[in-house]
């Protein structure tokens, strides 16, 4: 998946857990349109900061969602200013569950409407501090839970669960330089290098 694809996201809705497809990059309910709010790049939002901004605050208050996803990417930056891509997953599970945000903008003449979701990131942990500063927050199952629930209002309680997992949780290889194109969407990207 690439920024501004559609991509499955988990909510709760009316007490339900539901799929949705939904736009990764957040379009704020206070953007003019939609190719506006790509100029502020939403597609992540720290952790750090979640409670403050103000694209994100009501929508970690209110609106969170899990973003599951067999794996990542990163790019490690190297002396001679290339980056080398890597394929970050679980080592013991198929799925992980990538802490996230929704929002669902409306514009004015209210003839377009657009679901979006950032994906929190967090410091990295061990394993990803030798590839990238940061990581997406990925939920131990036993709190998933407790994230999706969009009557948990206890702000402080759920900041916590936004911390860098366990570096024994993940696995790290170097992939194809194809993964850079999103055209490339095929299996040769996640061959070993």
């Amino acid at each position: 998946m690439a920024p501004t694809q559609d991509t499955l996201v988990l909510k709760v809705v009316d007490g339900k857990r539901k799929f949705e497809s939904m736009r990764w990059g957040l379009v704020p309910f206070w953007a003019k349109n939609v190719k506006s709010a790509d100029m502020y790049s939403m597609i992540n939002a720290k952790a750090e900061e979640i409670t403050e901004k103000r694209s994100y605050k009501g929508a970690f208050e209110k609106r969170r969602c899990i973003i599951p996803m067999s794996g990542f990417f990163e790019w490690k930056k190297e002396e001679n200013k290339n980056k080398k891509p890597f394929c970050i997953h679980l080592k013991n599970e198929p799925i992980m569950s990538l802490a996230g945000i929704w929002e669902s903008w409306t514009s004015k003449d209210e003839k377009e409407l657009v679901s979006s979701y950032s994906i929190i990131t967090t410091e990295a942990n061990t394993l990803m501090q030798s590839i990238h500063t940061r990581m997406p927050v990925i939920l131990d199952r036993n709190n998933e839970t407790e994230w999706l629930d969009p009557e948990n209002t206890d702000i402080k309680q759920i900041k916590q669960l936004l911390k860098p997992c366990p570096s024994e949780w993940l696995e790290a290889y170097e992939i194809s330089t194809l993964v850079n194109s999103p055209r490339n969407n095929r299996a040769e990207v996640l061959q070993f290098v």
